[in-house]
Formats: structure tokens, sequence, C-alpha cells
């Protein structure tokens, strides 16, 4: 066997990684950081430039997205939004380095008064646990 066969058979024995495999890894190799790294570095995790940037965008727009929650019961997930726009936009806010502690505190104190709002709203009553 050649040396290019016996290479593209070594690729071929290669288990895909799921996406969840493929993002699980992303984040672990991001946490393993010191400081900020080039996109490029995202090569060590056998991940190429195009595909790295494509996940970078990703998670930037999951992120700025307002947080959800996921609920398992049996066979059935059921989602359920636990933000609206202004708690996504003060959440922002809160952890927004540019802003000074004080800034940022007071944006968590209206955050959490407008969850709590919001879920008086929405049920009735305060969500305990």
């Amino acid at each position: 066997m050649t040396d290019n066969n016996q290479t593209k058979k070594k690729k071929d024995t290669r288990k895909a990684r799921s996406i969840a495999e493929r993002a699980e890894t992303i984040f672990k190799f991001i946490d393993a950081q010191p400081g900020p790294f080039p996109k490029s570095e995202f090569r060590r995790i056998r991940l190429n430039p195009k595909a790295a940037e494509s996940w970078v965008r990703l998670i930037e727009y999951i992120q700025s997205q307002p947080m959800i929650r996921v609920t398992r019961m049996g066979s059935s997930t059921y989602i359920e939004k636990i933000e609206n726009k202004y708690l996504s936009m003060m959440r922002k806010r809160i952890l927004n380095p540019k802003l000074s502690l004080k800034e940022r505190n007071d944006a968590m104190k209206d955050y959490i008064n407008a969850l709590q709002t919001l879920e008086i709203m929405e049920d009735g009553r305060i969500k305990t646990g």
C-alpha cells in the first residue's frame, strides 16, 4: 500500500464528530487559553480557518439571543424563552466590561426586577427554585 493510500485509509477510519462534540471541543479549547488568541489556533483542534470563522460567527449569534430553558420530559422536549428583548439587552449591559461596576450593578438590579415582573405577569406568581 502506498503512503497516499495509507493516509487516505487513516482519514476514512476517523470518526466524524457530531455538532455537539465539535462545540464541546471548541469551548474546552477556548476555556484552556490563558488570554486572547488568534483564530488560527483552532487548527490545534483540527478546525480549519473557514470552519473556525463559521463557528465563531455562530457562537456570537447564539450568545446575543435571549436565553431559553430546555426541559425534557420522557420523550418530549419543551423549549421556553426565559428572556424577552429587554432582559436580553440588560444581560448584555451586565456583561459589558466597558461599563463601570456601578453601572453594571445597577443593570443587574434592573434585570432581576424586570425578570420578576415578567414572571408575575406570565404566571401570576414568582417562580421558586
